[in-house]
């Protein structure tokens, strides 16, 4: 049984009673939303397919046609109304209400985690690529350009995810994708706050478990967090696309929700590094949305929208791009690419060296 079988992963962050019941209203109006709202234009959506193939005409086959029935209903309008109001709400909230304990908040990211048993490599003079310099989530700062992100991604990830990721349930379910093995080496790519790196040293309790990430505060959180419950993790801040570990250093190297989140030249440098950084017979584990060619149309259609409303520019990118065939051309073989469940869309695509 591991840490989050048992525990919501928190660092109990403090609020005033009316900031709480703020955020917990604005995640209960986007499950409500999503429930009743959302299922009610997917419905009417539905209807229209009906009553399109009963006229003789061909059912929605692409993203954009699925657009052109959806977008006039109320209903689709009104629940991303509510999704994106939500948002732009739930971001400058939090940062006002974290606003009275900043500089405890920050003296606690800045100070020495006595006798640790993990290890943690900033680079103060980290060159960010220009595809990170975005707010994503329209976060305002982005992940790296407010040192308060840790706590605010704290909170608002759980109401982003309307609760459905508390437990970490999407980075588990990327994990239980590797194949069981001895694996002395794993490497997690866009490690963030620990979560996804956390749940892998859990899954493979003993392997040396390394993450690397272009956020400072993200780092600093995660090696106190994973280190606050004995967690060794080996944390440092360099770029995915380019890392200074040896040739052949991983026997696995793994990524949880990072390509959607950069363009398609940089992926392409990823999956090479990681083909660098593994050793013969290495694993490749990538898990992100599903391409949309492998989706129905109408859960395509759904998931486009971030690009253009929540701060997801590259997210188009990803659900186009092959990605089966950037590993081949980097050299993997034995490459799939499947849904992590059954109806998921989160895919985990994997190849060998």
């Amino acid at each position: 049984m591991g840490l989050t079988d048992t525990y919501v992963p928190s660092e109990q962050t403090k609020f005033k009673q009316e900031d709480r019941a703020t955020f917990d209203f604005l995640k209960n109006v986007k499950t409500i939303s999503s429930a009743v709202v959302g299922q009610a234009a997917r419905e009417r959506y539905q209807a229209a397919v009906r009553e399109a193939i009963a006229a003789g005409r061909q059912p929605p086959a692409t993203p954009r046609e699925v657009g052109d029935l959806i977008e006039p209903l109320f209903e689709w309008q009104a629940d991303r109304f509510i999704s994106r109001q939500a948002q732009e709400m739930l971001w400058p909230r939090l940062f006002e209400a974290l606003l009275p304990d900043e500089a405890e908040y920050l003296q606690r990211l800045e100070a020495p985690v006595p006798n640790p048993v993990g290890s943690l490599r900033l680079a103060p003079d980290i060159r960010y690529p220009a595809y990170y310099e975005i707010d994503y989530h329209i976060q305002p700062g982005g992940m790296h350009g407010k040192p308060m992100i840790p706590w605010v991604m704290e909170v608002g990830r759980a109401v982003y995810h309307s609760g459905a990721n508390d437990r970490w349930e999407q980075q588990t379910k990327v994990a239980r994708a590797i194949p069981e093995g001895r694996y002395g080496r794993i490497l997690d790519l866009g490690c963030g706050m620990g979560s996804s790196a956390i749940v892998l040293k859990e899954r493979f309790p003993d392997a040396e478990v390394y993450g690397v990430d272009l956020s400072a505060p993200f780092l600093k959180y995660a090696h106190r967090f994973a280190e606050r419950f004995g967690i060794a993790l080996h944390l440092s801040q360099q770029n995915a696309e380019s890392t200074d570990f040896p040739d052949g250093y991983f026997d696995v190297v793994s990524s949880c929700i990072l390509f959607h989140e950069i363009p398609d030249e940089a992926a392409e440098n990823v999956v090479r590094e990681a083909y660098r950084l593994l050793a013969p017979g290495g694993i490749l584990n990538i898990g992100d949305i599903g391409p949309y060619r492998k989706l129905d149309p109408y859960r395509a259609f759904f998931s486009d929208w971030q690009t253009e409303n929540n701060g997801e520019p590259y997210w188009r990118s990803h659900g186009t791009r092959d990605l089966e065939a950037m590993f081949r051309a980097a050299g993997f073989r034995d490459v799939t690419q499947a849904p992590v469940e059954p109806g998921a869309i989160l895919f985990a695509t994997q190849g060998r060296k």
